[in-house]
Order: C-alpha cells, then structure tokens, then sequence
C-alpha cells in the first residue's frame, strides 16, 4: 500500500465511496483485510483500507490500459456471471 500512496504523491483525498454489503460479506471483508495488513500490504487492519487499496489497482488498471469503455459496457474482464 506505501508504493501506492506514493503514486498518489500530496493529492489531497477528499471523496468516500460507500456501498452496502451482507453481514458475511462484510465479515470476509474484515478477515481480508486482516491478511493483507499482517502481509504489510495495507497500514492498518480495516475494511476501508483493503476498500482503497482495490479500487486504487482497479483505477490505476484503467489508467495503464483502458481497458474500461466509456460507453457503459462491461469489459470482457468485468463481465457479471449469474450465480449457478
């Protein structure tokens, strides 16, 4: 997460995302970001770091590659599969 907020450099963070999620999705949520902050992957042990960290690759993958369209489709790999 360090060489991440490091790209970000002094930008000033300054708007929250906010969904709404299960309680076991949330509970997974927590044990994730539990892992990823003992792998020193993230500074502190919270739901929103592991939050900000995944929508950090996501948006700093569209900026390298543009794989996202601007026309509201899904891209191939973002394409939603119905449960089975």
């Amino acid at each position: 997460m360090l060489e991440l907020m490091q790209k970000l450099g002094n930008k000033k963070l300054s708007k929250a995302v906010s969904t709404k999620l299960t309680d076991e999705d949330y509970e997974l949520c927590r044990r994730l970001a539990r892992e990823y902050y003992i792998n020193g992957k993230i500074k502190y042990p919270s739901v929103s770091e592991l939050v900000r960290l995944l929508l950090f690759r996501i948006l700093d993958s569209y900026r390298s590659h543009k794989n996202i369209p601007w026309d509201g489709s899904h891209p191939k790999s973002f394409r939603f599969r119905k449960p089975s």
